[in-house]
């Protein structure tokens, strides 16, 4: 028989006749009268081709196959009641992993904060980086890639995206450079040293046309290039070398290293840093907790912009 061909709405007062093994108890568990809840009773009899119900004397008495219908009923009413149950998401007992794609150094700035979160708050929740693919949206949608957090270009306005701070292109040089001499400096001037630039083509393939970012500084193209800002800000460190590259990472590593920050005066180089979805991820809560995690990591450096801002 076709669960089609079933009125379902009988499946709940079956159960009620087969706990109660009464009429009128059921009938007052459900809401029914009894008129209602004995007519109810004549068509589950017809339905099953089984009385359920038989008078013993004053009582009734389940027939043997009622008697093993009600724990498999109990079992699937529970099973349904929880299938309409609101989606609930712990991430201190979840055992999940998530694949976020973002370039290295959001990856570095992120780790930074994610590191002793997970460990306190979500110790079963693992997170895998890897390099933001060219076709995003393929891998996102295929549920390979969970989340992408790197700069917004316009690249993939089918996702969901939302921006979570403002950065910008400047150039990395070492304490001693001797740009720093200079008061105005353009990216031509740049040109006169040796620079590893970050190639955003995402590919293994020479014949893979490059995505452009629309910032010249970002998309011009040395001699050199790697899919890596960081190994461009370490060279720039210890030589003559210059790096183009995020200032969010460059300030971070300034910290560390004999690093000097340097602004371009002849070009707009600010981007949108922002998380890449896919729709279908929008309202599920494991995802939602992903978003809130990556969004508080780098909180930071939204108020930095915020504080950059007013201070302008």
């Amino acid at each position: 028989m076709s669960v089609r061909s079933i009125n379902l709405n009988l499946i709940p007062i079956l159960q009620a006749l087969l706990r109660e093994e009464s009429v009128a108890r059921a009938a007052d568990q459900v809401g029914l009268s009894q008129p209602a809840m004995s007519g109810a009773l004549a068509r589950l009899r017809e339905v099953l081709g089984d009385p359920l119900l038989v008078r013993v004397g004053r009582s009734m008495r389940l027939t043997p196959r009622a008697e093993r219908m009600r724990k498999q009923l109990d079992q699937i009413c529970a099973d349904i009641e929880r299938l309409f149950q609101p989606e609930s998401f712990d991430p201190g007992t979840a055992e999940l992993t998530f694949i976020v794609a973002a370039p290295d150094y959001l990856v570095f700035l992120l780790s930074e904060a994610l590191l002793p979160r997970l460990r306190e708050q979500a110790p079963g929740i693992r997170i895998r980086f890897v390099d933001v693919p060219a076709d995003l949206p393929n891998w996102v949608e295929e549920s390979t890639i969970d989340l992408a957090v790197c700069g917004s270009f316009g690249f993939w306005p089918d996702l969901k995206y939302e921006q979570l701070f403002r950065d910008r292109v400047v150039a990395a040089v070492s304490g001693d450079h001797p740009l720093l001499a200079r008061t105005r400096i353009t990216s031509a001037d740049l040109t006169a040293f040796p620079s590893l630039n970050y190639d955003t083509r995402f590919t293994s393939s020479k014949r893979e046309k490059k995505l452009l970012t629309g910032i010249p500084s970002l998309d011009w193209a040395p001699q050199i290039t790697t899919s890596q800002f960081i190994d461009a800000v370490l060279l720039a460190a210890g030589s003559r070398t210059v790096a183009r590259a995020p200032a969010s990472i460059v300030e971070q590593l300034s910290q560390l290293l004999p690093l000097a920050t340097i602004e371009l005066c002849d070009e707009e180089t600010e981007f949108d840093t922002g998380m890449f979805w896919a729709p279908v991820l929008q309202d599920t809560q494991a995802h939602v907790w992903l978003r809130s995690l990556v969004k508080d990591c780098l909180a930071r450096f939204a108020s930095r912009e915020a504080e950059g801002r007013l201070a302008s």
